[in-house]
């Protein structure tokens, strides 16, 4: 088959159910489970995706033995401007069953986190909302969530330590904060002790560590696990850009502390290891005032625009 050609992308003969049949295939990497999802019958589903391959004459998915491999080339090129094609559609649609938004909303993310689907998200609500204006701060999430305490904010994405015995949304310890506070998990995966794969000396001595600055959830997680366990370690990298902490740890100068999304292709999990204790998981929450209700249709929107678990680092 031939290699996948951007005019292509306009044929009028592909379909939504042929983009929403690949997305899901693409998502689950299994296509009983996408099936399920899209509550279609697998041999349906199959034909969907055949006939996209065919009008774009060329593999999305690798398959062996009527298994889901991985994607192609072709399939990892495809997936993000399908699923682009697929909420504008369904921002769209709901923009039309309630009134549009208006106002100022003030909104915090972390730094320490990749942007670009929240930043995407955004500007669609305000594309389908144009008298809706949204000022995004981003910061450490410690810090977002004392702006959003002093009330210099109205909603906030951020990053907790995650509790170990369930994935429920907790209450935060400041009892004061949570006077009308919707506060919903949006995602929970593991933390990983991550190195350079090229990082092959066995660690002897203090951990040195790559992190974010103080205020850094994953830090925070990092230290107390290493102070339990009485282990020493010295700051080998610190700093609040996410790239150059990926960098750093690619380029082996220690190891640094990175959710399972963010592991680079060059990046190895020390998990396990023997010198390295064990991380809680992280968890993404967002919080806003439940009783404003311009937050409550904004949170909607922004949150059926972003895939939180589907986010992977650039």
């Amino acid at each position: 088959m031939h290699t996948l050609r951007g005019p292509q992308l306009d044929d009028r003969r592909i379909t939504l159910e042929q983009l929403r049949a690949f997305v899901a295939v693409a998502g689950e990497l299994d296509f009983q489970r996408a099936s399920s999802q899209l509550r279609r019958s697998q041999s349906a589903l199959t034909q969907s995706l055949q006939k996209l391959e065919d009008i774009l004459e060329c593999r999305l998915i690798a398959r062996r033995r009527g298994q889901v491999e991985d994607l192609t080339e072709n399939g990892k090129r495809l997936l993000p401007l399908a699923e682009e094609i697929l909420s504008r559609l369904s921002a769209a649609v709901e923009s039309f069953r309630q009134p549009a938004l208006q106002g100022r909303i003030r909104l915090g993310v972390p730094d320490d986190f990749p942007l670009g689907n929240i930043a995407g998200a955004v500007r669609r609500c305000m594309e389908a909302n144009p008298a809706l204006r949204v000022e995004v701060t981003s910061a450490l999430s410690s810090v977002l969530q004392d702006l959003y305490r002093n009330r210099n904010i109205d909603m906030i994405i951020y990053k907790r330590i995650g509790d170990e015995n369930t994935g429920v949304p907790r209450p935060d310890a400041n009892s004061e904060w949570q006077n009308d506070m919707d506060t919903s998990l949006l995602h929970r995966q593991p933390l990983h002790w991550a190195c350079a794969a090229s990082f092959a000396s066995p660690i002897k001595g203090e951990i040195p560590l790559i992190t974010f600055p103080e205020g850094c959830a994953y830090r925070a997680a990092a230290i107390q696990a290493l102070k339990q366990q009485s282990i020493g370690y010295f700051n080998a990298y610190r700093s609040a850009s996410y790239q150059n902490i990926r960098a750093a740890i690619s380029n082996g100068l220690g190891v640094g502390i990175l959710p399972q999304s963010a592991l680079a292709d060059d990046h190895a999990s020390l998990n396990g290891k023997p010198v390295l204790p064990a991380l809680p998981d992280i968890e993404l929450v967002t919080t806003y005032n439940r009783q404003n209700p311009l937050l409550g249709q904004f949170s909607q929107q922004l949150l059926r625009n972003v895939d939180f678990g589907a986010l992977k680092a650039a």
